[in-house]
């Protein structure tokens, strides 16, 4: 009887025995692997949706809207796609270290702004222009929403915003 192993009234030789016990352990160990893939899986995605859910609350339609990145730990296609699902433009701000969002056209939110209407008189159709940074106090999402409405993309580049007029609009 020796290298015999009896299960549930069957006969194994030792090696087909320990064949099937290592074909049980490994079936375990996939299944507990799976299952705390698919725990950790729905915890990240809560926690995403939370994140989110703290995000539309601070997006609560005020004109200009800051979010530090510490309090905004979301990838950014995420805050993005936010921002535009509920009417805002939004850009980063690595030296502030925050997103920076603006709601609406340039002239429902910000009609105060004495520079903002400067800027855009300076696109009128010409294929670019310039402004130096320093020389403006708006930040590079309010141009973005300023930008869009009169058919340009702007970015900051050194110390310069260039707007660009798009290709359609020409």
């Amino acid at each position: 009887m020796s290298g015999e192993v009896i299960v549930a009234g069957s006969q194994f030789k030792g090696s087909q025995a320990e064949m099937f016990g290592t074909a049980g352990t490994l079936a375990a160990i996939v299944l507990v692997a799976a299952g705390v893939f698919i725990f950790v899986n729905n915890k990240r995605e809560k926690t995403r949706r939370e994140r989110i859910r703290r995000l539309v609350q601070q997006l609560d339609g005020r004109p200009l809207v800051y979010v530090p990145y510490r309090d905004c730990l979301l990838t950014v296609p995420d805050v993005l796609s936010t921002a535009q699902a509920h009417g805002y433009a939004m850009a980063p701000d690595p030296a502030a270290s925050r997103y920076e969002f603006a709601r609406g056209a340039p002239q429902t939110a910000f009609t105060g702004n004495p520079l903002l209407h400067e800027v855009a008189a300076h696109l009128d159709g010409r294929p670019s222009h310039r402004v130096a940074v320093f020389y403006t106090s708006l930040s590079l999402v309010e141009l973005m929403v300023l930008a869009h409405s009169r058919g340009y993309t702007v970015q900051r580049n050194g110390r310069n915003y260039e707007f660009l007029r798009h290709q359609e609009a020409r």
